[in-house]
């Protein structure tokens, strides 16, 4: 699998799979915990298929960068999570799935454990340590995505991307965010725009990409807020409003994100 080292204050930077170094499989976690917003360790999907992509094959697509100092310490600096999945149609954008990331992540992990060929790749998550962030980490965790697809005799990479900065802008719908640029043309969001980058091209909006679904009680324990009536709130770190329903005591969470597909 691809590897590729550098120098950079002394330390090796190494860029290996978790087949390779299945030891470092802790340290996704650790890594990502303090990225992802609490409710989301809620998702189903997640829950039920998150510990596949180290087994059945798939561990040969998770990727760290990995510092090792001169005295031997290593540290885990960036990982990256994609999964191979069957698109029924590779060659129509508007076939991706509607149910985004948790939909790619249950159908790979069915088609891994299953023995089923896959036609593409679908990245999952990046994320990259506090302090090197804005380093050039991020972009070589994507190019080597694209790298183990063609490795792996996919034809496709596709992206279903939660971006970064929509968050802090909870009264502005899903669709018109995805849809502001910058005055050159970019994407706005600066996760999105990262892709963009790279040569991918925005090909759709997952509207349920990812669900969260719990009582009322275990969202005041994610969020701290109370659900005193039915309706719409909006939680820190969510992209949509979680949906109160206090008549069944159940708070459902559906969050989009935006399909992208990269250069092949």
């Amino acid at each position: 699998m691809p590897m590729e080292t550098n120098t950079v204050d002394h330390a090796a930077l190494s860029l290996v799979s978790a087949e390779q170094r299945p030891d470092l499989v802790p340290a996704f976690a650790a890594l990502s915990a303090p990225v992802w917003p609490t409710f989301l360790d809620g998702d189903r999907a997640i829950v039920e298929c998150w510990d596949d992509l180290y087994a059945h094959g798939l561990s040969r697509y998770q990727f760290a960068v990995v510092q090792t100092h001169e005295d031997g310490e290593e540290r885990v600096l960036a990982t990256s999570n994609s999964i191979p999945f069957e698109w029924a149609n590779p060659g129509d954008d508007a076939t991706l799935p509607d149910g985004g990331w948790d939909e790619v992540l249950r159908a790979g992990a069915d088609a891994a454990i299953g023995g089923r060929t896959c036609n593409a790749l679908s990245a999952l998550s990046i994320v990259v340590s506090p302090e090197r962030r804005g380093s050039d980490l991020a972009e070589r965790l994507l190019r080597n995505m694209k790298t183990s697809a063609i490795a792996g005799g996919l034809r496709a990479l596709v992206a279903p991307v939660r971006p970064t900065r929509k968050a802090s802008y909870p009264l502005t719908s899903f669709g018109d965010y995805a849809g502001w640029t910058t005055p050159d043309g970019a994407p706005f969001d600066p996760w999105v725009r990262k892709h963009h980058q790279l040569g991918a091209r925005i090909v759709g909006i997952a509207s349920r990409s990812m669900t969260v679904s719990a009582s009322l009680d275990q969202w005041t324990e994610w969020t701290g807020l109370r659900f005193p009536r039915s309706g719409a709130y909006h939680v820190e770190g969510g992209l949509a409003p979680v949906m109160a329903d206090c008549a069944t005591d159940l708070g459902i969470y559906e969050e989009p994100s935006i399909w992208l597909r990269h250069p092949f």
